[in-house]
């Protein structure tokens, strides 16, 4: 493939050559962009309600790195290839095999873009101090979030590289206006909470365990495997964290979110539509997400039909109410998400050593990593609701790459898991 025809498209059904990527400072800035939310801001502040201040800090630390270490994982396999999730996917579970996979993140992400939809109209209502708006306001932001996508003019995540500075800026001004002066009664409320310590890690980690699985659609345009893990380590750990910890300071100072806004001086006005362009561009990264990976799943599928697919499932999701408590969501998503994760890890690190993916497998489907994950899934989310979840993100990775591994070496022609001769491509990206 060369480099126009990845600049048409190609690059969503094949891999990314050396020749059209673009090293570390784009990809680096997409994540930055996606990562540095106001649901972040959300999340820490209600962190530090349920936990108090110290846990929720040391939770919101404990989560991001852990995320960190887990995409970045994922992150060098498809920045070395400059393959998208489906295509890693494909590598792994078989071009029919990935479709459940790839089918079910790409759900998980969509229903993200329908919470941030829901969560904008909610924060305008609330800082306009207007009555509730009627139901088709959430498809008229839903439609307008989802635009860039579906004409195809933010398949790269370039969109989402401007919220990055303008919620510095939004940072910058909330720690001012309103922390800066309360620094001397941070630590004056309480300093634990109802939540379980376990469980705040979980939601910190699973914010963004689907695009961090699904890293590969960002990182395919670096140049090397380690410039992915720097492009991940500067979405999370100095874009995603800063954010949550901003929000438990902001919940320690005894801000409520809506006041941020509530001032309608110059400043809150401001402040506001930051938050609207942060939403909007975080829309712009899961539906991105979404639509790369029904692409690379069906590629007859026109892009756009995905795009507009993905964006109006999502917002049926969130008015259905599957998101309205985030904290369940999230640990929801740590016990689904990782397993697929754990997979791709064990074949990628374990079964393929130094031949990475320059084999496809014999078989279509990779039944062992199917089973695998059912298994793992099942498992986690056993544990999810025995343990309240607590410790799901440390086992459904573990469970199904060992499940995974086991099976391959014991029945791998039988079960798929054998790697052919066929060539993924390596002569267009080595």
């Amino acid at each position: 493939m060369n480099e126009q025809a990845a600049r048409d498209g190609g690059d969503m059904i094949w891999p990314v050559p050396l020749s059209a990527r673009r090293g570390l400072v784009h990809p680096a800035f997409a994540w930055s962009g996606f990562t540095s939310a106001f649901a972040s801001i959300l999340i820490g502040a209600r962190l530090q309600a349920e936990l108090g201040t110290l846990d929720a800090l040391l939770a919101s630390v404990l989560g991001c790195w852990l995320l960190f270490i887990y995409s970045a994982a994922i992150g060098f396999a498809a920045g070395r290839w400059g393959l998208t999730s489906q295509l890693m996917l494909a590598a792994v579970f078989g071009r029919a095999g990935a479709i459940i996979p790839g089918a079910l993140l790409a759900l998980l992400v969509a229903g993200w873009f329908g919470f941030h939809v829901v969560l904008t109209v909610t924060v305008l209502t609330e800082a306009l101090g207007i009555a509730a708006l009627p139901g088709i306001w959430f498809f008229a932001f839903g439609a307008l979030f989802a635009a860039p996508v579906v004409l195809g003019l933010s398949r790269g995540f370039g969109f989402t590289a401007i919220a990055f500075p303008a919620m510095v800026f939004y940072a910058g001004a909330v720690t001012l206006r309103d922390i800066v002066p309360n620094l001397d009664t941070l630590l004056d409320g309480p300093l634990d909470g109802s939540l379980s310590f376990g469980t705040g890690v979980c939601v910190a980690f699973g914010m963004f365990v689907v695009s961090g699985t699904m890293t590969g659609d960002i990182v395919r345009y670096c140049r090397t495997g380690n410039e992915a893990v720097q492009a991940m380590a500067i979405g999370f750990i100095f874009s995603n964290l800063p954010f949550l910890i901003l929000g438990v300071l902001l919940g320690a100072a005894g801000i409520s979110l809506p006041a941020l806004f509530a001032r309608h001086d110059p400043l809150s006005l401001v402040l506001l539509g930051l938050v609207v362009l942060s939403h909007w561009t975080t829309c712009d990264a899961c539906l991105a997400n979404a639509s790369v990976t029904l692409k690379g799943a069906f590629p007859r599928l026109p892009f756009a039909a995905a795009a507009a697919g993905a964006a109006l499932i999502g917002v049926l999701l969130a008015l259905a109410g599957a998101m309205d408590d985030v904290f369940a969501w999230a640990t929801f998503l740590t016990a689904v998400v990782p397993p697929i994760g754990g997979i791709i890890v064990a074949d990628y690190y374990v079964m393929r050593g130094h031949i990475g993916f320059s084999r496809g497998r014999d078989l279509r489907v990779n039944v062992a990593a199917l089973i695998a994950l059912a298994i793992a899934v099942g498992a986690a989310l056993v544990i999810r609701s025995a343990y309240m979840a607590e410790i799901t993100p440390l086992v459904g990775a573990p469970i199904a790459g060992l499940v995974y591994l086991a099976l391959a070496t014991f029945a791998p022609t039988s079960l798929g898991a054998r790697l052919g001769r066929d060539s993924l491509g390596a002569e267009a990206i080595d």
